[in-house]
């Protein structure tokens, strides 16, 4: 009968463990050699470490466990951290962290350049050499009306020469302004004589009076002089 009032001694054991890679994941391996599946538990900690616990008997009142943290590693998803137990073997698959690498497009191709054939180029030369030489003389000669018309539109210069009815005009025009200068420099030359007859006669006035006040003041001595005699 098993003795239920007795205390279980432990024995610590510590298993041995390792990792390996695969593409997308890595994998760590714990040797529990005698345990259960039953008797093994797995816990990821806040801090990135997986926590591997366990316990069996070994008879009586005696019992094997274990106790181990191991840091993950900072490459993998601990949210998708899954366990396999098999021939005594923990077998703990850690997945990669998936990273997204841009896509980048792909260069446009190059077209390479066309290349004419010297069949081609001989074809060319005779379309465009194939234009009789009158054809050629009326299209020189049509580009320089144009360019002269052109160049007779900006100087403003008028076309043709000029009849004998618009001399007769210009004659006209010009007689009548050279009658409107005469008039008004004969009315600049007026108004010059005039104040210059009003200046000459302000200005004899001004010497006929101070001669007559000359003369009196002559004449008012002469009597003072007289009169110092007398």
């Amino acid at each position: 009968m098993a003795n239920f009032g007795t205390e279980r001694v432990y024995q610590e054991f510590e298993p041995a463990t390792r990792w390996t890679s695969e593409p997308d994941a890595e994998i760590l391996v714990a040797d529990l050699p005698g345990f259960k599946k039953e008797q093994v538990k797995v816990a990821v900690t806040s801090t990135r470490k997986l926590r591997l616990t366990g316990e069996r008997p070994t008879g009586g009142n005696k019992w094997i466990r274990f106790h181990q943290e191991i840091p993950v590693p900072l490459t993998v998803d601990i949210d998708s951290v899954s366990a396999m137990f098999k021939d005594y073997k923990l077998y703990i698959r850690h997945p990669r962290i998936k990273t997204e690498t841009p896509q980048t497009k792909p260069p446009a191709p190059v077209k390479p350049p066309v290349v004419a054939k010297p069949h081609d180029q001989h074809e060319a030369k005779q379309s465009h050499g194939s234009k009789p030489n009158d054809q050629l003389k009326h299209d020189a000669q049509q580009k320089a009306g144009e360019v002269k018309s052109g160049k007779e539109g900006l100087t403003g210069e008028p076309k043709g020469t000029l009849s004998s009815k618009d001399h007769e005009e210009k004659d006209k025009v010009g007689a009548k302004w050279f009658e409107k200068y005469r008039e008004a420099t004969g009315n600049v030359v007026k108004e010059a004589k005039s104040k210059r007859q009003l200046l000459c006669n302000l200005t004899a006035s001004i010497i006929l009076v101070l001669l007559i006040l000359l003369y009196a003041r002559n004449a008012v001595r002469s009597s003072l002089v007289w009169n110092s005699e007398e």
